[in-house]
């Protein structure tokens, strides 16, 4: 009776998406993604609250040109983050974080700001290892943290602006379904189209990621597959966040630690998922046949000796050889 070992080896050869699973899981431990998923969730942690804070203060900046921008701010985070904001216990109030994010405190924060580019930075080395980029492809010191702060603006902008989408294309299907006389009926279709918006929106935040981090070989096809993995289980993880702070609330663990507990919790569990996802775009079969079809890098060993130096050493042994039987035949002729 085969063991569950070769079962499951037989498993994998006639079920691709069995395989695939598995390799991921496989890849996943070989380049020990869960001490890397630690490492980054210890620094993101650590750079929360100086990136809400300057995410604010950018927010009064630019408030005199775009009026909802705050709104979008606070519901981007509220779609990550679910029940983070508000006035209540254990809650992040925006009115203190507003009032700390006032020029004075970002000059104050620059420095934990650099320090909070660290998440970035741990997610990009992260990253680095699970696509395994070679060393001499990956940035300097100087470039490195500059490709971080674009990806932190960068996943910013990707999160105000899909926030701001989805609720007017909410509005104005809601609007147009109402003005034909449909607005009960089709109530469902507002539903579906928020919850296409969002996972579109989760699919590039991934993707951006990728390919800003990690700059990876990878088909772009096998990207996007990752991508939309990550997607679907980061809807996942936002709904279950918000169901655990709902039901947190009143605990004696989380009166203890408060918000804290959340955010490490859900901070972890995201970074997982991220290189969950990476590892799925890495072992996709496009990638798997991209990666054997690439050229060997080449063996360095020791330089290959001078033929033609070589040679004349030999022929000058050849003449004194040459040399030394002709005195030799003299010798003997004599005698």
């Amino acid at each position: 009776m085969p063991s569950v070992k070769e079962r499951l080896a037989q498993e994998r050869s006639h079920r691709p998406w069995l395989d695939h699973v598995l390799s991921m899981n496989e890849h996943y431990g070989r380049v020990k993604g869960g001490q890397q998923a630690g490492a980054v969730t210890y620094f993101a942690f650590l750079s929360f609250f100086p990136i809400l804070a300057l995410a604010f203060f950018a927010v009064g900046v630019i408030s005199s040109v775009y009026a909802d921008a705050q709104q979008n701010v606070v519901s981007a985070i509220d779609s990550v983050l679910p029940g983070i904001l508000g006035s209540g216990d254990n809650q992040i109030s925006i009115d203190q974080v507003q009032d700390f994010s006032g020029l004075a405190g970002v000059i104050g924060l620059l420095g934990v700001l650099y320090a909070g580019l660290g998440w970035v930075s741990a997610l990009r080395e992260a990253l680095v290892a699970v696509f395994e980029t070679p060393q001499r492809e990956q940035p300097s010191f100087v470039k490195g943290k500059l490709r971080d702060l674009v990806a932190l603006v960068v996943v910013g902008l990707v999160l105000v602006v899909a926030v701001a989408v989805a609720g007017l294309l909410s509005q104005s299907s809601t609007a147009l379904l109402e003005l034909v006389g449909l607005g009960s009926e089709l109530a469902w279709l507002v539903v579906v189209i928020g919850i296409v918006l969002g996972l579109a929106a989760n699919a590039v935040l991934f993707y951006v990621l990728f390919k800003l981090l990690a700059e990876p070989h990878t088909p772009a096809r096998a990207l996007r597959s990752g991508a939309l993995l990550g997607a679907v289980g980061f809807e996942v993880l936002k709904q279950l966040s918000g169901l655990l702070l709902s039901s947190t609330q009143g605990q004696p663990a989380f009166q203890a630690f408060g918000i804290a507990l959340i955010l490490l919790v859900w901070i972890n569990y995201f970074s997982r998922l991220v290189l969950y996802a990476a590892a799925w775009s890495f072992t996709d079969p496009d990638a798997v046949a991209a990666r054997r079809a690439e050229p060997a890098d080449p063996v360095h060993g020791p330089a290959t000796p001078d033929l033609s130096e070589l040679t004349r050493v030999e022929a000058d042994e050849a003449d004194d050889r040459s040399l030394g039987q002709r005195v030799k035949d003299a010798v003997s002729r004599r005698r």
